[in-house]
């Protein structure tokens, strides 16, 4: 199957020129939707004065508005219709058959129950799949024509005729409450990022109620607050990123160091849960305003052959991207002067305890080191090679980073990948 992320313009032209730095100096757009954080955000009474509830509700004008979700989130779309039921006479229709990596067999399906009902207010309520699948099901509900896998990224979606969108985070990772993409997965195993010209697909408003994420199991917690890792170094790294992005980032990873592994030991502790969701939700604005890196490039094509959960996958190709990017960028020494592992007198020894605490950190909540530890047969892993060596390069996280990475150093991060080894940055391929 063909799609938008390998047209060739696009491929060779188009990471350059979004990068370009004059092109960076004269326009830093930043999006984000309006955040509402918080213990009281479905109050069944009103207050005294407006909130979050009001607002949302003033967007509904036909009163009818359409949950999305899975089959464990859906719990939790009683607390959240009851004010809006009882206080404004909204009517809902919950769908509840949101799959992990959001497959657009679904995402149509999803569309097609939209345009029955006929929502001008869409909730997604649940982690990225779920937000993931209502951004989808959003476009083919106002553009029914659409074909997701070739819609160029510089076209604008013309969003926002019928419907508008709220994102209710039940997970605290993948920052799709505050991004302008919706990452899609086709059968032949491809994960898609999809996107407009401008990124349309922020919602209208993320709400986030820690409380949802209480009682989370450890490893989907480590998962996700994985992919917040992920994330926030992405978008410190990018080269887009500017200082807005950076700040916000910086302190994302911090937080995800101090309160990740309280939130994986006790799923029932409130504070780590706030700041988690938290961390999640800021690291996704730079994610979404200045790019991801390679360890999402690799991570989709892995995650979405093999089915593993995307935050473990991310995270893992993580230390490999700090190594690449390091003959190019040198900004990984703030990273590591924000989590006191910077050696003054050897940038390379910096970089080697920074990736030994993402290392530490990865060990402490149990996540895969190596493919292999992840249920990776080495025999599916050498069947599969020549596909992912020729999906990754197209993925756009890939083009948009740093530099490329040809066929040979690519091949070479794969087989270190799978052992769980790092790069040797003193072999020939790397010089």
């Amino acid at each position: 199957m063909s799609y938008w992320s390998h047209e060739y313009l696009l491929r060779n032209w188009g990471g350059p020129m979004v990068q370009a730095e004059f092109l960076k100096e004269a326009q830093r757009p930043f999006f984000v939707p309006r955040i509402f954080s918080g213990l009281n955000l479905f109050l069944d009474k009103a207050g005294l004065l407006p909130d979050a509830v009001d607002l949302v509700a003033k967007e509904c004008k036909t009163k009818k508005a359409f949950i999305v979700t899975d089959d464990y989130a859906v719990r939790f779309a009683p607390k959240v219709m009851s004010p809006y039921e009882k206080r404004h006479g909204i009517k809902f229709e919950i769908w509840d058959k949101a799959r992990p990596d959001a497959p657009i067999d679904t995402v149509m399906e999803c569309a097609r129950k939209m345009r029955e009902f006929g929502p001008d207010l869409i909730f997604a309520i649940g982690g990225g799949s779920s937000m993931d699948t209502a951004k989808g099901a959003w476009l083919l509900y106002e553009h029914p024509e659409a074909n997701i896998e070739i819609l160029s990224p510089l076209m604008p979606l013309n969003l926002r005729n019928k419907a508008r969108l709220v994102a209710i985070p039940t997970t605290s990772g993948t920052g799709s409450e505050v991004s302008g993409v919706a990452v899609i997965s086709f059968p032949d195993g491809v994960k898609l990022g999809v996107g407009g010209a401008l990124p349309e697909f922020v919602p209208d408003f993320a709400l986030l109620d820690p409380t949802l994420t209480v009682g989370m199991p450890p490893q989907l917690t480590a998962g996700t607050g994985g992919d917040a890792l992920a994330h926030a170094v992405d978008g410190f790294m990018a080269p887009r990123a500017d200082e807005l992005n950076q700040a916000i980032a910086l302190k994302a990873i911090k937080m995800v160091f101090e309160w990740l592994p309280r939130a994986y030991q006790n799923g029932h502790d409130l504070m780590p849960r706030i700041k988690m969701q938290q961390a999640a939700m800021m690291a996704g604005m730079p994610l979404s305003n200045a790019g991801s890196g390679i360890s999402h490039a690799l991570g989709h094509t892995i995650g979405g052959l093999f089915h593993i959960h995307h935050g473990a996958m991310v995270l893992l190709f993580l230390p490999y991207e700090l190594q690449v990017y390091s003959k190019a960028t040198d900004r990984y020494l703030e990273i590591c002067d924000a989590l006191g592992v910077r050696e003054q007198s050897s940038s390379v020894q910096s970089l080697a305890n920074l990736i030994a605490k993402i290392r530490g950190l990865m060990s402490e909540l149990n996540l895969p080191l190596g493919l292999k530890d992840a249920g990776v047969s080495r025999h599916d892993f050498d069947k599969k090679i020549d596909f992912i060596l020729d999906q990754t390069p197209t993925d756009p996280a890939f083009y948009f980073g740093w530099f490329d990475l040809n066929r040979e150093q690519l091949m070479d991060v794969f087989l270190c990948a799978y052992e769980g080894k790092l790069l040797d940055m003193k072999s020939e391929i790397w010089r």
